[in-house]
């Protein structure tokens, strides 16, 4: 059985470029050579649905087979070794001890009574030439009603007021925006632009979890310790108040459980398939996912907040690597499976409360069978889009613009939500 690790991307590169691939990796994946697939008479003129029918029928009939077949042998074989492996948590093993009766328990005595709550957040942009607009909502909901909505704006101003040469202002704002990300196309080229998309909105969805609830247990979208909080764009300020929250969240706090919505762990996903509904799996711990991330990340500047840990003092380097060895180290990450119409999600819990926080995902989860996630974390990106998504940015921008007599001008707004 191998080892699960998580592999992170190289964070000074961006997100779309992609590993080189051969002519035999190719062919490997697909089962024919890429040049006869440059080749159009290989192509089918038209649509045959007969015939396409078939050929897909056939493909996905033994890729059933095979599934089968693998997920029978990862459930005999597989599962009694994932506590195996050196440095496997204690935890780490095969749970199936749910019923639906704890479901229901879970439901009536947690869920529905609003022993629950889940924050999530929305980002929104308005981008012009000489100006771009980030809108960032928070809002914090339970399933005995909506608890409260936090908004800020961030405005970047790349053209402003200069008295100087018009040509070289021109040149210095064009080689500005070309260090950029394209309209619709995020990359972590730009630290500023990285910091106001995902940091601010990650921050905050943290604290009001944090701050502003009064329920028994958390709920949050994606990871508790998400590295664009551990990088913070390069600010030491922003990275140690963050790691203060999270700290506060997870060695504090600990009755907290995060479920992550299009995880990129494939190999986590792949294991998870094998599960049947109610059945989960513990894998591994935190700091063995962001390990390789956090070991390169670098701050710019020195921290002007107070960098003590514990009453000493740490580099925000420091600071990274203590969360990941003391706090990351108490979170379990495991995989969960709610219903068969859905594929397995990937949850995170802190280890004193690993079990209770598994069936709250999965209680929560079998409320939207045909995706087998948490059916709160949905109506918090509801409301808060609800309030702070749509045209909302766009209208104000738009009257604001008329206002002044704005003939024209070039517009992008995106909604955007990080996992």
């Amino acid at each position: 059985m191998p080892e699960f690790h998580t592999r992170t991307a190289d964070p000074s590169l961006p997100v779309s470029r992609t590993t080189p691939v051969s002519e035999d990796a190719f062919r490997e994946a697909f089962g024919e050579p890429l040049l006869g697939t440059l080749d159009l008479a290989s192509w089918h003129p038209g649509v045959n649905v007969v015939q396409e029918y078939a050929r897909v029928t056939e493909e996905i009939a033994r890729s059933i087979e095979f599934d089968d077949s693998h997920k029978s042998q990862l459930r005999e074989f597989g599962f009694p070794k994932l506590s195996i492996p050196d440095g496997a948590p204690l935890e780490a093993g095969f749970y199936d001890h749910l019923t639906t009766d704890d479901i229901a328990e879970v439901h009536r005595g947690l869920l529905f009574n609003g022993g629950v709550s889940c924050c999530d957040g929305t980002h929104q942009q308005h981008d012009t030439l000489a100006l771009t607009i980030h809108q960032i909502g928070v809002c914090l909901v339970a399933y005995t009603g909506n608890q409260g909505s936090w908004s800020t704006r961030l405005f970047r101003r790349d053209l402003r007021e200069d008295h100087g040469d018009p040509v070289t202002l021109m040149l210095n704002l064009l080689e500005r925006r070309g260090k950029r990300a394209g309209l619709n196309q995020p990359d972590r080229r730009d630290g500023l632009s990285e910091l106001a998309q995902r940091t601010v909105m990650s921050y905050g969805e943290a604290k009001v979890l944090l701050d502003e609830s009064s329920a028994v247990w958390r709920l949050g979208h994606g990871s508790p310790a998400p590295y664009q909080l551990l990088a913070a764009a390069g600010s030491p300020d922003l990275a140690i108040e963050s790691m203060k929250v999270l700290r506060r969240l997870i060695e504090g706090h600990r009755k907290f459980v995060y479920v992550s919505s299009e995880s990129g762990d494939r190999d986590y996903l792949m294991i998870g398939q094998a599960l049947r509904p109610l059945e989960y799996l513990i894998i591994g711990t935190l700091d063995e996912r962001i390990e390789e991330f956090v070991n390169g990340i670098h701050f710019s500047g020195k921290p002007t907040v107070d960098d003590r840990w514990d009453g000493k003092k740490l580099r925000p380097e420091e600071w990274v690597i203590r969360f990941r060895d003391e706090v990351a180290s108490q979170v379990l990450v495991g995989v969960y499976r709610a219903s068969l119409l859905a594929p397995p999600q990937v949850f995170y819990a802190h280890r004193d409360h690993f079990e209770l926080a598994a069936a709250i995902a999965i209680a929560d989860s079998v409320l939207l069978p045909e995706r087998g996630f948490p059916m709160l974390i949905d109506l918090a990106d509801r409301a808060c889009k609800s309030v702070y998504g749509g045209g909302s940015l766009r209208d104000i921008a738009d009257t604001a613009y008329a206002q002044h007599g704005a003939a024209f001008r070039f517009t992008s707004e995106r909604t955007y939500r990080p996992d």
